[in-house]
């Protein structure tokens, strides 16, 4: 069977073989199958599906596409996270340091921005020096040494995954199940972590645009993961709006290293020092380093507020060749000199926010992709001010823009003002974590 026909089974609704499915991985890996072949082939994935073991034979394919690290080398439990993306989710930055500390090591794989959201690579390459791409055995080295690192996909490391991420990210296939799980465990299998804890992000501001769906998703990572013998847990949280106050690049990076220095949990936004708590208790519960959730917690915090986690940070970042000056506000980052307010055009409560259109307004300002390839404007950003419930008058600002041409700014202004829902009456802020789903 060719590359058409097996498009065509899947147009139909048809299952496919596993052989099927690893050839069809293989040959685009290969350069074999173009890319509007494989683009096809995901659309009608999106709109079919895939059964469970069309699912285990496109993660195993992708997986199997490149090298798996062997984790033997650490001396200590192992632990990842993923997020499934949202605006301005800079938890990873804060999270990774965090969990070295409480003395669980954490080789983290991470990708780029898919769609209205930034991705943790483009964040870390904000930082003057950075190195997102290292050898392997040098990334196993600076976990030994640090407790952690972060890079992105080399190109020995499911590669198969690192060009169809690109594909989904360009031709609206990103919010599909079997793409996702595929896409999450052949990165995280292939970097070896024994645990691993997956945010499950629903709301406006997510790919998964209600709980149901997320639920779909999390059993389709859990059941995945396990056919590989890996401890996967889930922590479903909210996307309904921004996370924390920074959106773009720079901004994120910087207000996330600024929560991490010591006292800066007291001083951060409350849903990001909520969140990334919630999944380090979770990390250190899955690795076994800690028997109960307030023990985990204790620690969590211990470890924040005493500066050895913002001591971790500084190893790793160096480690990894990125310059940092911990004694200015910016870090040293390069942001955006133009500063433009979008303010409220009515007095009242905000009772919501189409969050996507915030991520849509970064890249309004040249600090998201719209193609494949195509560069940004690190330092770029939004300011989100207000919160869901929060009483506004009028003329009062709602977000700040940053960039560096004035003839950026309307369109996003624009966007944001109409992303702001603002009543008379106040409404009820959404729960930041919804559920949680232990490993079966």
């Amino acid at each position: 069977m060719g590359f058409r026909e097996i498009i065509e089974c899947k147009k139909r609704g048809e299952s496919l073989t596993a052989e099927q499915i690893t050839w069809l991985v293989e040959s685009f890996t290969n350069d074999q199958l173009p890319d509007y072949q494989m683009s096809a082939f995901l659309m009608a994935v999106w709109f079919r599906g895939l059964t469970p073991a069309e699912t285990l034979a496109l993660t195993d394919s992708m997986l199997k596409s490149g090298a798996m690290l062997d984790m033997s080398r650490l001396a200590g439990p192992t632990a990842d996270k993923h997020s499934t993306g949202g605006v301005g989710d800079k938890v990873s930055l804060l999270l990774a340091p965090l969990v070295a500390a409480c003395g669980v090591q954490v080789p983290m794989l991470s990708g780029r921005g898919l769609g209205h959201t930034a991705g943790t690579l483009d964040k870390l390459e904000a930082i003057p020096g950075y190195q997102v791409l290292l050898p392997n055995h040098r990334f196993l080295e600076v976990v030994e040494e640090v407790g952690c690192a972060i890079v992105g996909q080399s190109p020995d490391i499911a590669p198969a995954d690192g060009k169809v991420y690109a594909l989904r990210d360009v031709t609206g296939t990103v919010d599909c199940v079997p793409l996702i799980t595929a896409s999450i465990l052949s990165k995280k299998l292939a970097a070896g972590p024994a645990n691993i804890v997956i945010d499950l992000k629903t709301g406006s501001g997510a790919f998964m645009a209600d709980l149901a769906q997320a639920h779909e998703l999390a059993r389709s990572l859990i059941a995945t993961a396990s056919h590989w013998g890996r401890r996967l847990a889930v922590v479903f949280s909210d996307m309904s709006q921004p996370l924390g106050r920074a959106v773009g690049h720079a901004h994120e990076t910087r207000e996330a290293f600024a929560a991490l220095q010591p006292g800066g949990r007291s001083r951060a936004p409350a849903d990001l020092v909520g969140l990334t708590s919630e999944l380090a208790v979770e990390m250190i519960l899955l690795a076994g380093t800690q028997a109960d959730r307030g023990s985990a917690l204790a620690q969590v915090q211990q470890a924040w507020d005493s500066g050895r986690a913002f001591d971790h940070l500084l190893r790793w970042v160096a480690a990894q060749g990125g310059r940092l000056d911990p004694d200015r506000d910016d870090f040293g980052f390069d942001l955006a000199p133009l500063v433009a307010d979008v303010t409220a055009e009515r007095a009242g409560y905000v009772t919501g926010v189409q969050c996507r259109e915030v991520g849509y307004a970064l890249a309004d300002l040249g600090g998201a992709r719209r193609r494949v390839g195509e560069g940004l404007d690190l330092s770029a950003g939004v300011d989100f001010l207000v919160r869901v419930g929060e009483k506004v008058q009028r003329g009062q600002p709602l977000a700040k823009l940053y960039c560096r041409r004035t003839a950026k700014v309307l369109t996003a202004k624009e966007r944001l003002t109409a992303a702001v829902a603002i009543a008379e009456t106040p409404g009820a802020p959404p729960p930041l974590i919804l559920d949680r789903i232990g490993p079966a």
